[in-house]
């Protein structure tokens, strides 16, 4: 019968992290698997089953701050030294073999390049599922982009006390709105308590020292161990997860976490990762993989030297929605994808469902520009896509139909003609972007979509771009009104198949809220500016200014 034991594990401040060791049956000793989380330790007891019934200890414990460890939850800041120090106990534990493995999602998965970075000979391998990995871009902000939704639940239901806060008094759909139109001061008034974190993540509004500090891609080169990153299509925060597989591979520590990282890849948003459907699409069976054998076969390779065959594997495996099956690959973005170039044009009006705005694999040569009036005051309302899942109970993720958003005098629309043969499309989507505006600062929204054969324009990713930060995010600059100016939108990846008689279509807008805070059209900080402008906003698109929509390719 397994035996779970209590400990408080000593960091080297002297601070004693609350932590529940799991055994198996038998003498031991065996190698480890450690869980960190700030959502409480004890939901982690099917975890610990599970790990001791496949011959692991496993070791869950709850980060600094929180529910039964001591000290102050400081999110993000203390999982380096936190975690180092534990897998440091943990090796010299007698139960243990001196090898360890980490594993866990989201916040779960945050902590893990922290704690690699230590280097510590025990830890062999760790795999981070659905996780930033620079925050100021990935998570506070949506590259620049104030993320709303997901700023104002998290800090607000995580870092205010040990446990969580009451929150039967209001709906978080209501403080975004709260946000939205009015103040952070406004958001806690109604809740009724702070999160100082929050505050500090707001008043941060550029990349300076403190979120160089907690960066964790200026972590990857000492990470000494193999890793597995599990990614999802229509995840909020799964960028970091690429970014982690890539750099490593060419800047981790020793060779072996080098040419030892993988990447799953899957039509999942943030939560599990089995599911078949998504928004409005199913994918099939085929879609709801066992991820929990596919993690048990790498820890099984780094902890017990037990290799099935996944050393000879491809590194990469991603499931390929429009044909929906997985594939495999030898690194990301596959290799043989080449860039098409679809540019933007227009016959005057790229509004509305029959829109006369195009996307051609020929560059406009003539002038050419589509405007529009983005008010604060009434934006765009977030529709699908990969948001945060916090979100989900009011606003459905993944692919959604947009057509309720066309109308709108706000948005414009481009689509390709009709395909005469199915398009594959496999690695980072990117926009170029020429845009001119009346204002200061502001934000761009795109999102690229697919016009099903029956009409249906449903949104498969999307990036977003706050103006001030497009040349540096540590020395925003102002737009100079009126003056073209030249974007470059990250718009997240994506493994889709666009089949014959589809269009490929890109949306182009200011706002999406509550994902995002609407953006007051000035050069003020965060919540800080009371009088909101209406902004004048322009998409270029003649021969000096080619705004153009750059898709990864696979051809048959």
């Amino acid at each position: 019968m397994q035996a779970m034991i209590f400990q408080k594990v000593p960091n080297r401040e002297g601070i004693s992290l609350a932590t529940d060791v799991w055994l198996p049956d038998g003498p031991g000793p065996w190698p480890a698997v450690l869980v960190r989380t700030p959502y409480h330790r004890q939901g982690g007891s099917a975890r610990g089953k599970y790990f001791t019934d496949m011959g692991y200890a496993c070791v869950i414990q709850d980060t600094r701050g929180k529910y039964d460890s001591e000290g102050h939850f400081r999110p993000l800041e203390d999982e380096p030294a936190d975690g180092q120090d534990t897998i440091e106990w943990i090796a010299d534990q007698s139960w243990c073999n001196g090898r360890v493995g980490m594993t866990g999602k989201s916040y779960l998965g945050i902590v893990q390049i922290p704690a690699a970075a230590g280097a510590h000979e025990a830890l062999r391998c760790i795999v981070p599922g659905v996780a930033p990995n620079s925050f100021f871009t990935d998570w506070i902000r949506y590259n620049g982009c104030f993320a709303l939704a997901n700023l104002v639940r998290w800090p607000l239901e995580h870092s205010v006390c040990p446990t969580k806060p009451y929150t039967g008094h209001f709906t978080w759909k209501e403080l975004w709105e709260i946000g939205a139109r009015g103040t952070l001061a406004d958001v806690e008034r109604r809740a009724g308590f702070h999160s100082a974190r929050l505050r500090k993540w707001v008043e941060r509004d550029s990349y300076d020292d403190y979120w160089a500090s907690i960066d964790q891609t200026l972590m990857y080169p000492q990470v000494a161990c193999p890793g597995l990153h599990q990614a999802g299509f229509f995840d909020h925060i799964s960028r970091g997860q690429f970014s982690s597989f890539r750099e490593l591979r060419r800047v981790a520590a020793t060779q072996v976490a080098r040419e030892n990282q993988r990447l799953l890849v899957g039509a999942w948003g943030h939560g599990k990762c089995d599911r078949t459907t998504c928004g409005e699409w199913d994918f099939g069976a085929s879609a709801g993989i066992d991820v929990n054998a596919y993690e048990q076969r790498f820890l099984d390779l780094w902890l017990k030297d037990i290799d099935d065959g996944i050393s000879d594997e491809p590194p990469v495996r991603y499931f390929l929605m429009g044909e929906n099956r997985w594939e495999s690959a030898r690194d990301w973005p596959p290799p043989g994808a080449q860039v098409q170039e679809w540019y933007l044009d227009s016959g005057g009006d790229a509004r509305g469902p029959g829109s006369q705005g195009r996307l051609s694999r020929e560059s406009p040569s003539g002038a050419g520009a589509d405007s529009y009036l983005y008010d604060p005051a009434e934006p765009v309302p977030t529709l699908g896509g990969p948001t945060y899942w916090g979100m989900a109970e009011w606003y459905q993720p993944g692919p959604v139909d947009q057509r309720p958003i066309l109308r709108r005098d706000d948005v414009l629309y481009y689509r390709s003609e009709r395909l005469d043969r199915p398009l594959t499309v496999v690695g980072e989507i990117n926009l170029h972007l020429w845009i001119a505006s009346s204002a200061e600062d502001t934000d761009f929204i795109a999102k690229l979509c697919v016009v099903e054969p029956l009409g249906r324009v449903t949104v498969l990713t999307h990036g977003s771009l706050r103006c001030r930060y497009r040349e540096s995010y540590g020395e925003p600059r102002a737009l100079t009104p009126g003056e073209p100016t030249r974007l470059s939108v990250q718009m997240n990846n994506l493994a889709y198949t666009f089949p014959a008689g589809s269009r490929i279509a890109l949306i182009v807008t200011s706002s999406c809220c509550p994902r995002i805070l609407p953006h007051p059209n000035t050069m003020a900080p965060t919540w800080q500016e009371t009088s909101p402008q209406t902004a004048r906003q322009e998409v270029l698109h003649d021969g000096e200014h080619c705004s153009r929509l750059l898709l990864p390719v696979i051809e048959e």
